[in-house]
Parts: C-alpha cells; structure tokens; sequence
C-alpha cells in the first residue's frame, strides 16, 4: 500500500487539492458553470506543477513549513467566510469539508514555499555577475515615467488629509498632531511660497515637484544601493521601471499629503538596514556614515508618522546585538539620538507651542469594533455596572450596535468622548469579552483580515489621482489645468491595467507580508535571528495595520510593498553568501 501511494502520491495530492479548489469556489458562492474548464483546467496544470516540482525540493524546515502553510490555508478559509458572510460560519458548515479544504491546501502552500525557497536558491547563483545599475540611470527612469502621470494632473492631486492640513496650516482648523506637526508644516509652507506669489496652483505644482524629487531620488537610491550587492543592471532596469510605471508609487509621488513621503522614507530605511546587515554578516565590519544615514531615515519615518517611530526602534535596537556586540556603540547613540529628537520634539515641544497632542481614541480603533459587535450580537448581556461605564464612555453607546461597520472603525470610534476613564472602560471590555471571546476575536478578523490574506486584488494609488472633496480647501483657488475628460480617460485606463492578474500582484501588499514571513522563518532557521533585522519594520508594521481602524486601507500597508522587494534581493544575497545545504 505504501508503495503504491508513494508511486502515485502527486496524482491523489493533486486530485485531493482540486477538490478543495472546487469546495472553496462553491462556498465563496461564486458560479462558474460558462466558464467551468476555463478555470479549473489552468487550475489543475498549476497544482500538478506544484506538486511535481515540489516534490523535488526539501530546502525549508519541513516542521515550519506546515505550520506556515497550515497558518495561511485557516487565513484563506476563514478570509473567505468573513468575506461572503461577516462571520466564521464557513468553518462549521460542514467539518468533513473543512478537513479537506485544510489538509489539502496546507499539503499545497507547503510544496509552494518550498518551490519558492528552491528558486531563491538558483537565482542567487547570479548574484555577483554584471555591473550594477546607476543611481542616475534609475532616477531618470524613475522621474521621465511619472512626469508622464503628472501631465494629466497639472498642477498636481490633493488627497482629504492633505486638504485638511491645508486647513491647518492656514488657520481655517486647529492645529493638532493627529497628523504630523512636521509635515503638515512641510506641507503648507511650500504650497505657501506659491500663495504668497499670488497663485495657489504654483503653490500645489511647487510641493508635488519637490516631493516627487525626493521620493524618486530615495527608490532610485535604494535601487542603487541594493543593486551594489551583485544584481546585475537588468534587475535594476526593471525595478526602477516598475516603480515609474505602476500607479503605486508614480500618483502617490505627486499627491500633496503625508503618506508618499513616508513610505519613501520607509523604503530609504529598510533600505539602509539591509546594506548595514550585509556589511556586518559579509564584511564582518560597519560602515559609520551607513549608521549616520540610518538615524536620519528613522527620524523621517518618526516624524512622518506617528506611530513610525516604533516601526524603526526594534531594528536598531537589535543592531546593538550583532558582531558579538562589539559595535554596539554607534547603533546605541543612533537609537538615543532618535529616541531623544522624536520624544522631545511630541512630548515637550508640541505643548509648548500649542499644538494638542493625538486624541486618545485613536489607540482604541480595534476595542471599540469589539464593543460595538458585541452590543450588536449580545445587547442584553451587559451587566449595570458595564452600562455605566459604556455610558461615561460613548456618547450613545446604544447607537455603537447601528454605527458598527466591520471594515471601519471611524464610526465608532468618534462616538467616545474627548474624556473618558481609560481604566473603567478596559477593564468593562475586558470582561465584556471574557463573557462572548468569539465576538471579539471575530471583531478582530473582520476589521484586519485583508492586510494578510493575499488573495484579494491587490489596491494601488489611483484614487489618488483626484483634487479629493474631502476638506477641500475652498480658501485656495486650486484647479486642474487639463479637462475632466482627459483625467477620467487616464485614470479609467489605468484601473483596467491594474485589474490584469500580471500587474495586480505586484501591488499585492498582503502577499508581500506573506514573502516577508517566510523570509523571516527560513532565515531565523538556517542563519540565526539577527539576520532577520532588515525584515522586523515591515513585520512590525502588519501589527500597526491590524490596531489602525480602516480594513485593507493601503496607505497604511503601503510601505511594505517596495521593502519587500529589497528584502527579496536582500535575501537572494544572503542565501549565496552564507551558502544552504538541503535537508
């Protein structure tokens, strides 16, 4: 018996896995009765390549790799679930088919990580031949292809937040530092320049000029740097055209708000621990001036966003660790000379100044979901004294059940009060949720889910490419040069590109996340945890992602997409230079 299933284990594998495909389209209600070998054909060649070729390849820990792979096929069905019906109830439909589909897919997503780990393998026997692309030739790569999206937009696009700090800055809102006291200021005084000479418009084209100078000047950069390592020109060709090319990075460069510019800074910092990480683990040495341009990076991302600055702490903590701690000084005085700007600058100089620090509700994005559901699933199960407390809390907390909307948290959200008793309140959700864990864990699900299930289309920044209504700033004579005609042509033009499969998964910001798990495990495994350093802010960032309050909201996940690339080379060179023997 064993040997005939050994004999034909990649038919039964195959055979099993699409079933699980057909299972998994049943449930997801979808009909593909006109089309039916249309889809499952091309599905069955790709499982039985799969399986074929995986079958071959033994590189990863087989024990992680299951796990992984167990970990993403439960993601994929409980995805699914929350998708079509706002709940789990998928998974209890029927457990004889929720077995299959797991056993089945975790048995797929196995024999896929290990083809992937087998290809980083062969791709890295090409590190170290050809010459590098220039920095020169991947900036005007870079900026000739997105002058081509500007043209359109003439002056440039405004997006709601940058519309509102606008308003800040001219004094027709608060100044508060719920965004960034720094870029607001950055923001309004070059629109500023312009309105002081008299036109608004040259203000808008002056900031999303030299914003789109520095973004382009970091990603050629950072293509530079990493390219230095022994990509050959080729792939530095094709990642500065990817990143001209794709409205990801080309009408998010030229939108005035604070998220281009941070996940310019993002990519510029990821970037420079990779260089550092490989100077330390391949030339057993640091570079100063590396570690000096490290610092300014972290402070960027620090002060670009608010909660940046713990995406880039942990990583140059971790610094302090490597070479045996022998140079544990410059990555010390990094990490005190960031801590002690960025801590100074929101906790002492703010207040000084006036400017009111970030509400404290905005911590409380996923509790409040949680709170909301329950009142919707559970209304009568809430003890006097939880009454009392939701009520010096909220607003109305009997409206929270009507204001829940899974994939936001906003309505909710501003529904608590300015002061509220922080510890009452933890302590009533607390035990609101030790009562009904299921409705919290499924609160959590529904609000975060599409930040790491990677199979959902992939967003861009094309709804960048708009004056947003948002906070327009009506105090301001802003207005596009070109007629509405040519801008919905381009922009409709370029929605059905990206909707291509081809196009679409390289923005796929969840799939990157994944890619960074498994680098992470395979590297922590065969090489020790601090090789991992480079990989922890985008990692850190998914946990930024789940406690924000939008589901899927891509300028919050945004920064992991550039990173991840880097990090793949930056782990195709450790993989040749540490060398990998299969188990």
């Amino acid at each position: 018996m064993k040997k005939f299933f050994s004999k034909y284990k990649i038919i039964f594998e195959t055979v099993i896995t699409i079933i699980a495909f057909y299972l998994l389209i049943n449930l997801s209600k979808t009909n593909v009765d006109n089309i039916y070998y249309l889809v499952f054909m091309p599905i069955m060649a790709f499982v039985a390549t799969v399986f074929y070729f995986g079958n071959k390849y033994h590189n990863f820990n087989k024990i992680i790799s299951y796990i992984l792979a167990l970990l993403l096929a439960g993601i994929t069905i409980t995805s699914l679930s929350f998708n079509v019906y706002g709940d789990s109830r998928i998974l209890s439909f029927n457990w004889m088919q929720t077995i299959v589909i797991l056993f089945s897919f975790t048995t797929f997503f196995d024999k896929c990580f290990q083809l992937l780990i087998a290809l980083a393998l062969k791709l890295s026997a090409y590190v170290g031949k050809g010459k590098s692309i220039s920095w020169k030739a991947s900036f005007l790569i870079i900026f000739v292809l997105w002058l081509v999206y500007l043209i359109p937009f003439l002056p440039g696009n405004t997006a709601g937040d940058g519309n509102f700090q606008l308003a800040q800055f001219f004094r027709h809102a608060p100044m508060t530092n719920h965004h960034p006291f720094f870029t607001t200021i950055f923001e309004g005084g070059i629109v500023y320049i312009g309105h002081s000479l008299g036109s608004d418009n040259l203000g808008l084209f002056l900031y999303v000029f030299i914003q789109a100078l520095i973004c382009c000047a970091i990603y050629s950069y950072s293509i530079y740097k990493i390219s230095l390592l022994g990509f050959s020109k080729k792939v530095g060709y094709w990642l500065s055209i990817i990143v001209g090319i794709l409205p990801y990075w080309s009408f998010l460069s030229e939108t005035l708000h604070k998220d281009a510019l941070f996940i310019a800074f993002f990519a510029w910092f990821t970037t420079e621990c990779i260089v550092i990480s490989c100077d330390i683990f391949n030339k057993n040495r640091i570079n100063k001036k590396e570690i000096a341009i490290l610092t300014i990076a972290a402070l960027l991302v620090s002060l670009w966003r608010n909660n940046g600055f713990f995406l880039v702490v942990p990583s140059i903590f971790l610094f302090i660790f490597t070479n045996k701690r022998k140079n544990w000084k410059p990555f010390l005085i990094s990490l005190l000379t960031v801590s002690f700007i960025y801590i100074g600058f929101t906790k002492a100089i703010l207040p000084v100044i006036g400017v009111q620090s970030t509400e404290k509700r905005e911590a409380y994005s996923l509790p409040v979901q949680q709170t909301a559901r329950y009142l919707r699933d559970y209304p009568e199960d809430v003890t006097p004294n939880e009454q009392k407390v939701l009520k010096s809390t909220f607003n109305n907390y009997k409206n929270l059940s009507k204001l829940y909307n899974p994939n936001i948290a906003d309505p909710v959200k501003f529904n608590m009060k300015d002061n509220f008793n922080t510890g009452a309140y933890l302590k009533a959700w607390l035990s609101m949720g030790l009562r009904h864990p299921k409705v919290y864990l499924e609160a959590a699900y529904a609000g975060t889910y599409f930040y790491y299930s990677p199979w959902y289309k992939g967003q861009n920044f094309i709804w960048c490419g708009t004056m947003s209504g948002y906070e327009f700033p009506k105090f301001l004579n802003l207005h596009y040069l070109t007629s509405v005609k040519i801008r919905d042509s381009f922009r409709n033009i370029l929605t059905s590109i990206m909707n291509i499969p081809v196009f679409n998964i390289l923005t796929n910001d969840a799939l990157c996340i994944w890619f960074c798990i498994l680098m992470l495990a395979y590297l922590w495994k065969r090489n020790g945890f601090l090789f991992t350093i480079p990989i922890f802010p985008v990692l850190i960032n998914l946990l930024v992602c789940i406690a924000s309050p939008v589901n899927g909201m891509v300028r919050y996940s945004g920064c992991a997409l550039f990173a991840t690339y880097t990090l793949i080379m930056y782990f195709i060179f450790i993989l040749k230079v540490k060398g990998d023997k299969s188990e």
